[in-house]
């Protein structure tokens, strides 16, 4: 009887199998400590641009740990996101820049006026709460019921526009409960203009002032607009 072939033959296919198996094996080895390697790219310099009130160094605070990474593990988008948690940040763009550089440009938002003593209103509009330490000097005031901010920011530029020929602008205005408009010039001059027609109001001061102020503006304590064709003017009293 015929003994059965036990010698066991390994066809060609597997073995090329196998050893394309290994090959890529090695590859991903390979690749993965490359990858690595790369990853341990250090970030030397981070430039900033665009900083006029953020702070510099809670900036840094918030940076510097996101760049620990590496050139090929920093996230951008986690640094932007970051960065635009601050109040004073409108938009911020953030670049890798081969090989160790981040480069990150920020929209600040631009204060116009203070708003009822607790927050800043941006030039467009936008109602935001940095630390009181970081407002701007001698920034001038709105106060008024909440919500109206983009109506009182209005005639606030409308009046500034108004008395440009007079060389001073607004320091603080003011829309009572009593719905008054109450004005305090940055010269310390003061001013009660009603509600309606304010904007006739002032520009019928602008074109009396020169006759009836002129150059003695230190002198007057209080002008009251209210009327319907003409003003008061109250004067401080000379000791």
């Amino acid at each position: 009887r015929k003994q059965p072939n036990t010698n066991f033959i390994f066809p060609r296919k597997n073995v090329l199998k196998i050893i394309l198996f290994f090959l890529f094996l090695t590859c991903c080895f390979i690749f993965a400590n490359e990858f690595k390697k790369l990853m341990r790219f250090p970030i030397k310099q981070v430039k900033i641009f665009g900083v006029h009130h953020s702070d510099r160094s809670t900036m840094q605070t918030v940076i510097e740990p996101l760049v620990k990474k590496g050139f090929f593990g920093v996230d951008v988008v986690q640094i932007k996101d970051r960065l635009q948690e601050s109040p004073w940040v409108a938009k911020a763009f953030v670049q890798r820049i081969w090989p160790s550089q981040v480069l990150i440009t920020l929209e600040e938002r631009i204060p116009l006026v203070e708003w009822n003593k607790t927050s800043l209103l941006s030039t467009n509009g936008e109602l935001f709460t940095p630390n009181v330490k970081e407002y701007p000097d001698s920034i001038s005031q709105l106060v008024g019921p909440e919500g109206e901010q983009i109506h009182l920011m209005q005639i606030y530029e409308k009046i500034n526009s108004l008395i440009l020929p007079l060389h001073f602008k607004i320091s603080r205005l003011e829309l009572t409960p009593a719905m008054n408009w109450e004005l305090t010039f940055d010269n310390g001059m003061k001013v009660s203009a009603g509600y309606k027609d304010i904007l006739t109001h002032i520009g019928h001061f602008v074109k009396v002032y020169p006759k009836i102020v002129g150059d003695r503006a230190a002198e007057v304590d209080y002008v009251d607009l209210r009327y319907p064709n003409g003003l008061a003017v109250r004067w401080k009293s000379i000791s």
